[in-house]
């Protein structure tokens, strides 16, 4: 009921790409989704209990992908593709919590990036749940907010790709939040869009905005 929800919820938004985080998926019940979901869709599985990504894409969108990169835990996807024309790469990432696990996380993404052969004209988009904060006062709310040492990594991941984060680009003064609990009251921006720095132009619109049976937007 939950999937079938967050579909419907989806096709409502008429997103062409979608990222998926904790989605609780397996091998074994991927047919279910193909059944809610009549495009393309690229699984990064975890358990029925943790861990899980997803790529949905549209049925009618002219998406050609080219390279596809998964790992074992279901926390990140890495797709090569010419997108209607132009080639991207995008990535839909689900990062530990824990900061030991995140420099590794990062590390092996920053590694599976230099292995991926890039056109010059290739695009860039990282999207997810980092599970981190890179301003401990507009990008966190209550708590004892730090700024975990993975940051850094992101931080050289994004200088050696040329990337930025387009919302706070667009919105640089603004306390705005991704996350929140309720006891004690924290929240946090932990989801970002990485993309490259070439793109602001053709970005239109960013925004942070609910979704449903979840803590996240």
């Amino acid at each position: 009921m939950k999937r079938k929800a967050i579909i419907n919820w989806i096709h409502k938004q008429k997103a062409d790409i979608i990222f998926l985080q904790e989605t609780y998926s397996t091998p074994e019940i991927e047919n279910e989704w193909k059944y809610q979901w009549k495009g393309k869709m690229i699984f990064s599985h975890g358990s029925n209990k943790s861990k899980g990504i997803l790529v949905l894409i549209k049925d009618n969108l002219e998406f050609d992908s080219k390279e596809i990169k998964t790992d074992e835990q279901g926390r990140f996807i890495i797709v090569k593709a010419e997108i209607q024309g132009s080639m991207f790469v995008i990535v839909n990432i689900y990062a530990p919590n824990v900061p030991k696990d995140q420099c590794s996380f990062f590390r092996s993404l920053q590694e599976q990036l230099d292995n991926i052969e890039l056109e010059p004209e290739t695009n860039i988009v990282i999207g997810g749940d980092f599970n981190i904060t890179f301003d401990t006062d507009l990008d966190c709310a209550g708590g004892n907010p730090v700024i975990k040492e993975s940051v850094s990594i992101l931080e050289e991941i994004q200088i050696n790709f040329d990337l930025v984060d387009i919302w706070r680009i667009r919105n640089p003064d603004t306390k705005r939040f991704t996350w929140r609990q309720k006891t004690p009251f924290i929240q946090r921006r932990l989801d970002y869009w990485l993309v490259s720095d070439c793109l602001q132009d053709e970005i239109s619109k960013t925004n942070i905005i609910p979704s449903i049976k979840t803590d996240h937007s």
